[in-house]
């Protein structure tokens, strides 16, 4: 649903494997049925996070922020989808 954080805004909660596989389905659908491009998850200050708690927890969702965030910036400097595919198959995470 829609919510005021100052900016356009949207809290939900969707089912998924892991957050990231919810995140990933939610942004697809606001893309595909709405023409927008989500870029961030709203979290503040993501150079503070401390703790791994799980695929779940707040952890995930600064991951998920930031690959958000990332990809709105490469696309802004000129890179696409595979440049960005690249790097990360670059890091070895399998």
């Amino acid at each position: 649903m829609p919510v005021d954080w100052g900016c356009l805004a949207l809290e939900c909660e969707r089912p998924g494997k892991t957050l990231l596989d919810a995140v990933a389905g939610t942004v697809a659908e606001v893309r595909r049925e709405h023409g927008l491009v989500m870029n961030s998850l709203g979290v503040e200050k993501p150079q503070e996070w401390f703790d791994a708690d799980g695929k779940d927890g707040y952890a995930a969702k600064i991951v998920a922020h930031l690959v958000l965030m990332a990809a709105g910036r490469a696309r802004m400097l000129g890179y696409g989808r595979k440049d960005v595919v690249r790097l990360l198959d670059a890091t070895g995470i399998e």
